[in-house]
């Protein structure tokens, strides 16, 4: 097994911050050298903080295109099918729930607090992911509300009820949901 980046063995606040500067990208590699010296004591060179953050954006990289290609799956499942059941929604909290089950396996035998905060966007993921299920469910009940009173207006107005005349009626129902 190789060894660890000398970076992961900086102490985590040192750590972090170099993280951030990387991300940033506003310091140049003797800056980063200098940097770390003055605020934490830590010394590392410059190839050590170059090799940390090639590994840091192609994480990044990664983590992006996993990001864009279930964007792009998502686009697609929606277009290919309507969501009546509200069935993406709970695909989507099953694979969240997978991922958490695959930290939480993980922290049993990874660094530690990488895996940890993992968990934590997870959960966080999982919750919101959670609420805007509820609001799909909540808009559909609406949904099916208000069809099931304009249908009851459209009966009313065959019998020729005083309400609307059937034609309004299927004007106004075209405008709202297509047909």
């Amino acid at each position: 097994m190789a060894r660890k980046y000398a970076a992961k063995r900086l102490d985590p606040q040192a750590r972090a911050w170099l993280e951030a500067a990387i991300a940033q990208d506003r310091y140049t590699l003797a800056e980063l050298v200098a940097e770390l010296q003055a605020r934490f004591g830590e010394t590392l060179s410059k190839s050590a903080i170059h090799r940390y953050g090639r590994e840091i954006a192609e994480r990044a990289q990664a983590a992006m295109a996993r990001v864009e290609a279930t964007a792009r799956v998502a686009r697609e499942i929606v277009a290919a099918s309507p969501d009546e059941a509200d069935e993406q929604s709970a695909a989507t909290i099953r694979l969240v729930q997978s991922a958490l089950f695959d930290a939480l396996l993980k922290v049993q035998e990874a660094e530690g607090e990488e895996t940890a905060e993992r968990i934590k966007l997870l959960s966080q993921a999982a919750r919101a992911i959670a609420d805007a299920s509820r609001a799909s469910i909540g808009q559909k009940r609406w949904q099916d509300e208000v069809r099931a009173r304009i249908d009851a207006l459209e009966k009313d107005a065959a019998k020729g009820g005083k309400r609307l005349d059937a034609e309004t009626l299927r004007a106004v129902k075209e405008g709202l949901y297509g047909g």
